[in-house]
């Protein structure tokens, strides 16, 4: 697998699934272990773009699920509104 795009820092993720106002997606462990990672950025398909922090996403998907053979952490629930991941608040900035 070649390595994840992180550009300054910032690893960006489209996200279309969407329902009752949470975002539902994934990351290949890979990716969120990267210690180039700074900040994983969202762009909802019809919503705003979320950021958040990599050492805060790291926190609480790596408590979660995996799947894919083990090499991804998800899915997880992203909700700009309660400001969380999975259910659990995050640093996130919401961007329109």
């Amino acid at each position: 697998m070649p390595r994840a795009k992180i550009t300054n820092g910032v690893w960006t993720r489209n996200v279309p699934w969407e329902r009752n106002g949470e975002w539902r997606t994934d990351i290949f462990k890979k990716t969120l272990s990267d210690d180039r990672l700074r900040f994983a950025k969202f762009v909802l398909n019809t919503g705003p773009t979320i950021v958040i922090p990599a050492d805060d996403l790291r926190r609480v998907v790596t408590s979660g699920r995996d799947h894919y053979a083990d090499k991804i952490w998800g899915p997880f629930n992203i909700n700009p509104n309660a400001g969380t991941v999975d259910g659990t608040r995050v640093q996130m900035d919401v961007l329109n």
